[in-house]
C-alpha cells in the first residue's frame, strides 16, 4: 500500500520553486481582491490569464489533441461563464463612494482562486506521474473542460461587476 504522506512529501519535494511563488503571488492577489476596494474591470483579468496561460500551454504545447481541447475549453468556459454570473451575483454586493464603485468584502475570489490553483496543480501532478496522460483524448477532454470551466468562474465574476459598473455610472453622471 502506498504511505500517502511519503506522496505527499515527494510532491512538495518535486514542485518547482515559480509553482510556489505563483501560488504566493495568487493567494496574495486573492487576499487582495477579497477585500473592500474600489473595482477596477482591468485588474480583475490579472489572475484568470495565469490560469488561461497555464491551460493553454497545455493544450498547445503538450496536448496530442489540441483542437478537439481547444473546442472543448471554450464550450465549458462558456458554461464557466454562466455558473459564475449565477454564483457571483449570490455574493457580490457593491455600493457607491465619492463617485466610485466599491465591492464589499467577499472571499468568494479567493476559493475561487485556491480551488483553480488546486484543481490545476493536481492536473498537472497527474500528467507528470502518467506521462501517456497527453495522448489520451479522454485525458485532453477531461483537462480542458475543468481548466475552462474554472477560468470562465473567473469571467463570470467579472460579468457580473462590468455589469454594476456601467449600471451605475450612468446613473451618476445622469
Amino acid at each position: 500500500m502506498v504511505d500517502v504522506f511519503k506522496v505527499l512529501v515527494k510532491i512538495i519535494e518535486l514542485t518547482p520553486i515559480y509553482v510556489w511563488l505563483l501560488l504566493a503571488f495568487l493567494v496574495q492577489r486573492g487576499i487582495s481582491t477579497s477585500q473592500e476596494r474600489e473595482v477596477n474591470i482591468l485588474k480583475s483579468f490579472l489572475v484568470p490569464g495565469v490560469f488561461i496561460v497555464w491551460g493553454l500551454y497545455n493544450i498547445v504545447a503538450k496536448f496530442a489533441h489540441p483542437f478537439s481541447s481547444i473546442l472543448t475549453y471554450l464550450v465549458f468556459l462558456a458554461i464557466g461563464v454562466f455558473l459564475g454570473t449565477m454564483l457571483y451575483q449570490k455574493t457580490y454586493r457593491f455600493f457607491v463612494r465619492n463617485g466610485a464603485v466599491i465591492r464589499a468584502k467577499n472571499y468568494f475570489p479567493l476559493f475561487i482562486i485556491l480551488f483553480n490553483f488546486l484543481i490545476k496543480y493536481s492536473l498537472n501532478i497527474y500528467m507528470y506521474m502518467d506521462t501517456d496522460a497527453v495522448n489520451r483524448l479522454s485525458f485532453n477532454m477531461l483537462y480542458t473542460a475543468i481548466s475552462g470551466t474554472t477560468v470562465g468562474l473567473f469571467f463570470g465574476g467579472i460579468v457580473i461587476t462590468y455589469r454594476y459598473v456601467t449600471t451605475q455610472r450612468g446613473r451618476i453622471r445622469g
